[in-house]
């Protein structure tokens, strides 16, 4: 039975800021809207440290460049900001098939996944 197990070790993602070979596991912070050709990402990040602050940056940016949307989306994304490491935390040790945050038909993911290393003259930089 040892070569499906090892199979099914090969096949999973490596844990978030682990290597295997060129890639690396992280966290998948992006959304997904109606009318959008696939998922845009927002972090690719490889500590919880990098994803708070990238998720931090762009809920920030969100309320700056969207002034008219409505006060009740806003007001659900500033109780995000308020208790932003709190709800990834919460978010990451249950379902996260569910979405972080929703907002007009846009959905605010976060999962765990692996992405390539970014190598340069033959170095990886993580």
């Amino acid at each position: 039975m040892w070569p499906f197990s090892l199979l099914k070790k090969i096949s999973q993602d490596p844990p978030v800021g682990q290597t295997r070979g060129d890639y690396i596991g992280c966290y998948l912070l992006g959304t997904e809207a109606p009318g959008q050709a696939g998922v845009s990402y927002v972090s690719l990040a490889t500590t919880r440290e990098q994803l708070q602050a990238d998720a931090r940056t762009y809920l920030e940016g969100f309320m700056r460049d969207h002034p008219q949307a409505a006060d009740s989306d806003l007001a659900a994304i500033q109780a995000l900001l308020d208790d932003l490491p709190q709800r990834l935390d919460a978010h990451l040790a249950g379902d996260m098939r569910q979405p972080l945050a929703e907002q007009g038909g846009t959905v605010l993911f976060l999962r765990t996944g692996m992405r390539a290393r970014r190598k340069e003259q033959g170095r990886y930089l993580e």
